[in-house]
């Protein structure tokens, strides 16, 4: 008869245990092994993609910095923007896919986290209508480079010099000097008065009894020559337009003049030719317009 001893039982279950603990450690230690492996790849691919994207970054500063249509103020501008905007929202994404990617080797259940960030980033999203609106006109507003830092610009009611554009919102400085913030989502359409070049609008006025014909030549020999002229000559890009009469009031004759400037120097043009055109009127005994009492009452009313 078959007699098995507590001694024999010990033993087999000794082994049994000895076999399951080995086997057991031998798969955790290639599982780890594995995992490490891979995190390992993850991690250099991340760096990899990471220098790419630098380099693909500097490739689109060079590329928008070599654009012959823009001033080196405004193509330094829009090419530090992009780039801080391409990078940044590059390497989010590149650190958020590696981290998920490594969380899920090391054993972690990552669905329920993707679905929680889903279910999070729904909820910033329909709370943050407002300031998506905002980057993505920015984005826009830098991409096809409307102004730039230095632009003369009005929206809406505001106009100013532009101090500051970020993703989210636009700086100005007003003539009277307040600062003015607009969101970049509620831009819509932009007056640009610095873009490529500007223009002098001249609407000299007369007395009604002038000669016309005299106006005009003074105003012709006046402006003939003005591109040679040592103060604004510089400042004046093609010559100025002598359109003749532009309107007829009770008061006199409106003259309109046109000169295409610089940016920006359409003012300075302006202020020097209004100043010597009244010299030269007062030199060619060419009247002014002169208001009176009668002139200056609204109809209907009595003196």
């Amino acid at each position: 008869m078959l007699t098995i001893s507590p001694q024999d039982v010990l033993e087999t279950i000794a082994a049994i245990t000895r076999d399951d603990v080995v086997d057991q450690l031998r798969d955790r230690a290639e599982g780890a092994l594995a995992a490490s492996i891979t995190i390992i790849i993850v991690v250099v691919v991340a760096i990899i993609i990471l220098r790419l994207l630098r380099t693909f970054v500097e490739r689109l500063i060079a590329r928008v910095q070599a654009s012959p249509d823009q001033t080196p103020r405004e193509m330094q501008q829009k090419a530090q923007t992009l780039a801080n905007v391409v990078e940044s929202t590059g390497r989010f994404l590149v650190i958020i896919i590696a981290g998920m990617m490594i969380l899920s080797n090391l054993g972690f259940e990552i669905a329920p986290l993707i679905a929680s960030a889903g279910i999070a980033g729904l909820a910033i999203g329909l709370g943050a209508q407002s300031l998506i609106k905002d980057t993505v006109n920015g984005f826009f507003i830098l991409m096809e480079n409307q102004f730039a830092v230095g632009d003369v610009i009005a929206v809406g009611n505001e106009s100013g010099t532009v101090e500051e554009i970020s993703l989210r919102r636009t700086v100005l400085r007003a003539v009277n000097g307040a600062q003015v913030i607009i969101p970049n989502g509620e831009i819509r359409t932009v007056v640009n008065q610095s873009k490529g070049w500007s223009r002098a609008v001249l609407d000299v006025e007369t007395a009604a009894n002038v000669d016309d014909a005299k106006v005009l030549k003074v105003l012709h020999d006046l402006l003939d020559n003005i591109q040679a002229d040592p103060v604004i000559g510089s400042q004046i890009l093609e010559q100025p337009q002598v359109l003749g009469i532009s309107a007829i009031s009770v008061t006199g004759v409106t003259f309109r003049v046109l000169i295409k400037t610089k940016p920006l120097q359409q003012w300075t043009v302006e202020r020097e030719l209004r100043l010597r055109i009244r010299q030269t009127f007062i030199e060619n005994g060419i009247a002014m317009p002169v208001l009176t009492s009668a002139t200056l009452a609204p109809s209907g009313t009595l003196s």
